[in-house]
């Protein structure tokens, strides 16, 4: 993806401490996205009235299916 290409290279141009505030950003912009994507998932769940019982058993179920 081009957009992301430009990125890296500029990135690349950054000195340590401008690099350093670059990850944290990018660290605190990914934990959001995480936490969007969790609520969304714990929504679903909760609809679907499953148990932390049976959720548990979903992960690991396409965890070991994510490994073959």
């Amino acid at each position: 993806m081009k957009t992301i290409d430009e990125i890296v290279a500029a990135a690349g141009k950054l000195d340590s401490k401008q690099f350093l505030r670059l990850r944290q950003k990018l660290d605190r912009l990914e934990k959001k996205l995480w936490e969007t994507e969790l609520s969304r998932t714990t929504k679903e769940f909760r609809a679907a009235k499953l148990t932390d019982q049976q959720i548990d058993e979903l992960i690991v179920k396409r965890r070991h299916e994510s490994r073959r």
